[in-house]
């Protein structure tokens, strides 16, 4: 099911007009629906909960798959859009190497969801993360 929605939505950004943020906003919204259907880890959960580093590796391991799709996908101009879309990697990056390591802080997860928030801005996403 998620899959046939990626390649529906594939098909349907693969028609539109070329614009200045297509490349690397184009391979953001393809990446973000297959971020979103990736599950979080449980609500309140705490280096105690069980199976907790189970639970970090089945989000991490499509998770890093993702962004290594995304990463090459990310095109040089404009370099706002690049910038915001490095910065979100790296902080992403080092969210998942945090829980592994469990040195996880809140300021972790404050630095993507910063990064996030910059990245889908640029894209045109609001805060409902629809286009707008």
């Amino acid at each position: 099911m998620i899959a046939a929605g990626l390649v529906a939505g594939a098909l349907i950004l693969k028609d539109r007009e070329p614009s200045d943020r297509a490349g690397t906003c184009q391979a953001w919204t393809q990446t973000r629906q297959t971020l979103r259907s990736i599950p979080a880890l449980p609500q309140g959960w705490n280096w105690s909960t069980p199976n907790i580093d189970n639970y970090i590796r089945i989000q991490n391991a499509p998770v890093g798959k993702a962004l290594e799709v995304f990463e090459p996908e990310i095109t040089a101009e404009p370099a706002d859009v690049a910038l915001a879309a490095r910065d979100y990697l790296a902080a992403r990056r080092h969210q998942m190497q945090s829980l592994i390591d469990h040195t996880y802080v809140p300021a972790d997860g404050v630095a993507v969801d910063t990064a996030l928030g910059n990245l889908n801005r640029l894209c045109g996403f609001g805060d409902s993360g629809r286009p707008v």
